[in-house]
């Protein structure tokens, strides 16, 4: 068997797994938002698809997967407006897609890393997101009530919609990357490279 037939083999495999993952991470996101929001819990749950796909296919899946979630979603509640919160999936994406393909995401010193750097991006970009779509109150039980306890406190909406994303998004970036890691661990070898990675020896 030649070269060009190997290369040609695990891109037809690779292709495959886009295939089959991209969909799964958006039911998995899909799923997480509806119980979180079924049971008003103070986080989303709608980005642990995003981070297990860009983990085990890299960035770009993942941010497709990520992108494709916000739009699905925005399109079965009727506000379409909504999907503009693809920009924060898709920064988590390519956050954690990246730093696997780097072989940046093995320890849990690499998991805090990811939290932190995917909560900041969320929080950086979904405030401004949700003072355009919302107001600055979204549907998040835990975000609204800090940003009504920083109104209060005289904090203006923008701020306040930023400053209660950050401990918000640590705790729900801390899960999706927690369970990312854990299901890229238990890969076998050969699959842990679909994400462009080495196997380090």
């Amino acid at each position: 068997m030649n070269m060009n037939t190997v290369d040609s083999a695990k891109g037809r495999l690779k292709g495959t797994y886009i295939a089959i993952m991209i969909p799964i991470g958006v039911a998995i996101n899909y799923i997480g938002g509806i119980i979180a929001s079924s049971l008003s819990l103070p986080i989303y749950l709608d980005s642990i698809g995003t981070v297990i796909v860009a983990a085990i296919m890299g960035p770009w899946v993942g941010a497709a997967s990520g992108a494709l979630y916000n739009i699905v979603s925005s399109l079965i509640s009727g506000n379409i407006m909504a999907s503009m919160f693809a920009i924060c999936n898709i920064g988590s994406g390519l956050i954690v897609g990246y730093m696997a393909r780097k072989n940046h995401f093995k320890s849990i010193t690499d998991v805090i890393v990811a939290t932190v750097l995917v909560a900041l991006w969320n929080a950086i970009t979904g405030a401004p997101i949700a003072m355009v779509v919302y107001g600055g109150i979204d549907g998040n039980a835990g975000t609204n009530l800090m940003i009504a306890g920083l109104n209060a406190i005289g904090t203006d909406l923008a701020n306040a919609a930023f400053l209660a994303r950050i401990p918000v998004n640590l705790v729900d970036k801390g899960i999706a990357s927690v369970i990312a890691w854990i299901v890229y661990k238990r890969l076998p070898d050969h699959l842990k490279t679909l994400n462009g990675s080495t196997i380090e020896k």
